[in-house]
């Protein structure tokens, strides 16, 4: 056992007494399950006869609780980004459905808009044709009967003037 010229170990060494170490140990450790012994106990409990000792062990355990502490964070992130993948999966299936039934709506205002414009064209080519074919009609019409009755008409009046003045019709 060796031990610093004028220095007392701070903590009574007993095998029956528990160590302050083992003490925050266990509080830190209360809402989990224990730890088994060989985790802890590098060496064995009546061994701790130097300061060394002391800092070794309580090396050996802080670095188990902080080996233990970076697997717990790791597995909470692990837990967090799973479930952040999962909310984000279905967020994204949700507005990909929501987009799918936008663009079938899209689609079906398109198509309809179209029907609607065809028929709007179809309706004004039939009446553009009836227009012009009426036009024709009463174009044909008038050349064929007007015009040679008005022709009659005029010459009957050019005859009656050249009567009344006494023109020789020529």
């Amino acid at each position: 056992m060796k031990k610093k010229a004028g220095r007392k170990s701070p903590l009574p060494v007993s095998p029956a007494s528990p160590t302050p170490q083992s003490i925050i140990l266990e509080n830190r450790n209360s809402n989990k399950k224990p730890p088994t012994a060989s985790v802890f106990r590098t060496q064995p409990q009546n061994s701790l006869a130097s300061i060394s000792d002391l800092k070794d062990m309580a090396s050996s355990r802080f670095h188990y609780l902080k080996s233990d502490l970076i697997d717990h964070s790791h597995s909470q992130i692990l837990k967090d980004l799973e479930s952040f993948q999962s909310r984000l999966h279905k967020r994204f299936k949700i507005q990909s459905q929501t987009c799918q039934q936008v663009m079938d709506e899209a689609d079906k205002d398109f198509k309809k808009m179209s029907k609607d414009i065809n028929e709007s064209c179809e309706a004004m080519k039939e009446s553009y044709e009836e227009l012009m074919a009426d036009a024709q009609a009463t174009t044909s019409r008038v050349c064929k009967t007007s015009i040679p009755e008005l022709t009659k008409s005029y010459e009957k009046a050019i005859g009656i003037l050249q009567s009344r003045y006494g023109i020789p019709s020529a």
